[in-house]
């Protein structure tokens, strides 16, 4: 199969849309033709979120529905529950003529199809008592460097989630593609091929970690198991690496299927001498250069990093 050949996205009969993400193991040339369908997608519905002001009291359902309305105007692909095989009900109570059951998680619950070798997850746009959706959740750095730092878990906004899915994506955890929206308005579906059973766990949890480049930084976090990884154009924090979120590509590879990330600051990246070590050589790394521990600078210009 040729470059161009394995860039051609095929349709998925499942959300009747085309996709990057079917059997096997992505190229190259897809992971990086489904990144800019995820950014493309993640702006999209962003957008398709802002329709009202946070302080205007409306009721879910007619949130929901003007979200779709506004979804499809912005070309928000937009998917029937229905035609996923899914029944229309309590998250925890949904059942599928068509797809497998495999997980419910904090954030999300997903959905396999065994034939095709993918797996669907649905986000459930959770909305709070000011009209913001929710998801699960991100990290957040808080305290004053560089003795009194700790992570902490906030509730996540669609944006969070949809900058999440791109980030990992971009930076080489399990390939993701944002499916779009139930037509209903009440969920975010993503796409990922269908991985296999980790190994041994820290084994795997170190391999997956190397695939996106990302470094542990020295010092203590309260307890917290922490990376910093480079994608997008920033430097991000990575953690809840647990063995649910550590599974092996198709070809066997280790790979994040999950995580939750959040922004690491430049406020905590000047302040800190170890998070600002991380962040250094994490870039670099992103960049395609070997790096030394003990030479974080080597053969690096000031305007590359």
């Amino acid at each position: 199969m040729n470059e161009q050949q394995s860039t051609q996205p095929q349709l998925d009969f499942i959300t009747g849309r085309s996709s990057y993400i079917y059997r096997g193991v992505a190229s190259i040339a897809e992971r990086q033709a489904c990144a800019e369908l995820n950014r493309q997608r993640a702006c999209a519905i962003k957008e398709s979120a802002r329709e009202y002001a946070p302080s205007e009291s409306i009721p879910r359902d007619v949130w929901a529905a003007s979200f779709a309305r506004r979804s499809k105007l912005l070309e928000v692909p937009l998917i029937s529950l229905s035609g996923m095989g899914l029944s229309d009900t309590d998250v925890e109570a949904m059942c599928s003529v068509k797809l497998g059951n495999v997980g419910f998680g904090r954030e999300a619950t997903a959905w396999e199809d065994e034939q095709e070798g993918v797996v669907y997850k649905l986000f459930d746009l959770k909305m709070d008592d000011n009209l913001k959706g929710t998801i699960g959740y991100k990290l957040v750095m808080q305290g004053r460097p560089p003795d009194e730092v700790e992570i902490v878990q906030v509730p996540a906004s669609i944006d969070d989630i949809l900058d999440k899915i791109c980030i990992l994506h971009e930076a080489g955890a399990c390939p993701t593609e944002i499916a779009g929206l139930t037509d209903d308005g009440k969920y975010l579906v993503v796409k990922q091929p269908k991985c296999l059973p980790l190994g041994d766990f820290r084994t795997d949890q170190r391999a997956a970690v190397e695939a996106m480049n990302a470094i542990s930084p020295k010092g203590s976090y309260r307890g917290n198991e922490l990376w910093v990884f480079y994608a997008c154009e920033k430097s991000w924090i990575l953690g809840d690496l647990h063995s649910k979120n550590i599974m092996r590509l198709p070809n066997g590879a280790p790979t994040i299927i999950d995580a939750l990330t959040g922004p690491l600051s430049d406020y905590y990246i000047t302040l800190h001498p170890k998070l600002s070590e991380a962040a250094v050589r994490a870039k670099a790394l992103s960049l395609g250069y070997q790096v030394a521990p003990d030479d974080l600078y080597q053969n690096i210009s000031d305007d590359e990093l």
